[in-house]
């Protein structure tokens, strides 16, 4: 009576087996947005366009060349609106343009941003810090490697550190 009662005992484990819940399915890697990896970095002022109300002079604003942004996952540091550790992104695309008239910068400006590598059309992000205790948004524009940052009327053109 034994082989019974030990295929008795198998028959129960391998229904109970077969009772529990199926594995989960393979989880889809997280989709990479190429144009927020352009952002991610530190970067370098290398430049900059002084606009209609810019708050310095020319030399106040070259003073600034050297300084970093860094752009992190989650946050930022930057010289004009200090540290956050957790920001909000949105993106869009526009035209230089368009961007150059909005920050009433000289029809000129174009030309300058052009010649230090920005594209005829930018991805704008805003970044805005999740403590309201911070300062305004960081808005880069980026394009070809290069970006562009506005503070106080000057806009500084910067390239990867």
């Amino acid at each position: 009576m034994a082989p019974s009662l030990l295929w008795r005992e198998l028959l129960i484990a391998s229904l109970a087996v077969g009772c529990l819940p199926p594995d989960e399915p393979a989880k889809k890697p997280a989709q990479v947005d190429a144009d927020a990896q352009a952002l991610v970095r530190t970067w370098i002022v290398a430049d900059h366009i002084l606009g209609k109300g810019s708050s310095i002079t020319p030399a106040e604003a070259t003073g600034f060349n050297g300084r970093t942004i860094e752009i992190t996952p989650l946050g930022y540091v930057s010289p004009w609106q200090g540290s956050c550790e957790e920001a909000g992104r949105t993106k869009r695309t526009r035209p230089l343009i368009e961007v150059i008239s909005e920050l009433e910068i000289s029809p000129s400006a174009e030309g300058e941003a052009t010649s230090f590598g920005l594209g005829a059309k930018v991805i704008e992000f805003r970044l805005s810090c999740t403590d309201r205790k911070h300062p305004p948004p960081l808005t880069l524009f980026v394009s070809n490697n290069k970006a562009m940052t506005c503070f106080n009327g000057v806009c500084y053109l910067m390239k990867p550190f």
